[in-house]
């Protein structure tokens, strides 16, 4: 019962996001910024398939779910993981959206006034 309730409200949360969004609307105002977006996730995605398949040996699947988790946080890292029946990596997908969080808001923390000058 708890899953299926916690389903449903990631189901909501999903779609209460996605219902503004508008791809073309972007486009049309904003295609610089859609390129750019667009070369920075296909970057990301890229170098990360690089290393972990090439340097580091890991599975696909887990790369799939950091470049998610990454990308999207981990809300759509932890419904991905849950979707593939990837239920050992449900658990590790949320905690890696956090730290990405986590690290991000330190960071930017740290060099806002730097950047600021």
């Amino acid at each position: 019962a708890g899953s299926a309730l916690g389903i449903l409200f990631i189901q909501l949360f999903f779609a209460a996001s996605g219902a503004a969004g508008s791809i073309p609307l972007v486009l049309k105002s904003a295609p610089s910024l859609f390129a750019f977006c667009s070369l920075q996730i296909g970057v990301h995605f890229l170098t990360l398939m690089t290393l972990g398949k090439g340097l580091f040996k890991l599975p696909s699947r887990e790369l799939y779910l950091a470049s998610n988790a990454n990308v999207g946080g981990p809300t759509t890292a932890a419904a991905m993981a849950q979707a593939k029946e990837w239920h050992r990596l449900v658990l590790p997908a949320l905690l890696v959206g956090i730290l990405g969080y986590a690290s991000a808001t330190a960071i930017a923390l740290a060099l806002g006034p730097i950047l600021v000058k």
